[in-house]
């Protein structure tokens, strides 16, 4: 079995978090991983997926630029994003401030801190039908600061994975595409949980083999 190569960029937010659940999940899934964190252009050469992180979406844009990291970043055939993440890879950002470019290669439109500021953060089971990636039941995950998926294209092959119980939302949306799988969740996973990690190791897997 080939070797997964994983980056974790690690710029801002939970970095360590992301790798504690990336390993866990490397270990439950028995698939063989190489993990480093990323901090400039130069690190991102032979990645197959990278993690992004939360953080400030702004800074995160801009330091992303001035480090001239967008464009290879796109190459990366495997793409997480949580939170500011999410709007890194959202082709349509309700909010982007002026001169903030981001990967705009996921099919979905989001609205940056549509939940609220730091103090209205708020943890909440969520509504997760995934089978096949054993991604069911009530997970109960943190939202911080965390955007809103308001448009899903599910033309482009957007699926949603899990929704908030009360309001039908949807947290945790894929895309998958010809040698590409795309991952974007409003919450935090990584701070709860290594199963939403899980599901994209199997399915960049799958991906890089079809």
């Amino acid at each position: 079995m080939a070797v997964l190569q994983i980056g974790v960029l690690a710029l801002q937010g939970g970095v360590q978090e992301h790798i504690n659940a990336t390993r866990a999940a490397a270990d439950k899934t028995k698939i063989p991983i190489s993990l480093r964190t990323v901090r400039t252009a130069n690190e991102l050469a032979g990645l197959q997926g990278l993690l992004l992180p939360g953080g400030e979406s702004t800074t995160l844009s801009l330091l992303l630029q001035k480090n001239s990291m967008l464009e290879p970043m796109k190459n990366i055939p495997g793409l997480f994003g949580t939170c500011a993440g999410l709007i890194l890879m959202a082709k349509e950002v309700e909010g982007r401030v002026q001169g903030q470019e981001g990967l705009d290669v996921m099919d979905v439109g989001v609205n940056r801190n549509a939940y609220g500021v730091q103090i209205h953060s708020f943890e909440s089971a969520l509504q997760a039908t995934d089978e096949k990636n054993n991604l069911t039941g009530r997970l109960r995950i943190p939202f911080i600061r965390a955007p809103k998926i308001t448009k899903i294209d599910e033309n482009a092959g957007v699926k949603v994975l899990a929704t908030l119980p009360k309001t039908g939302e949807p947290v945790i949306v894929e895309q998958r595409l010809a040698g590409r799988f795309y991952l974007g969740t409003t919450c935090h996973p990584e701070l709860k949980t290594s199963k939403v990690h899980e599901l994209f190791l199997k399915e960049l897997q799958a991906a890089l083999r079809a």
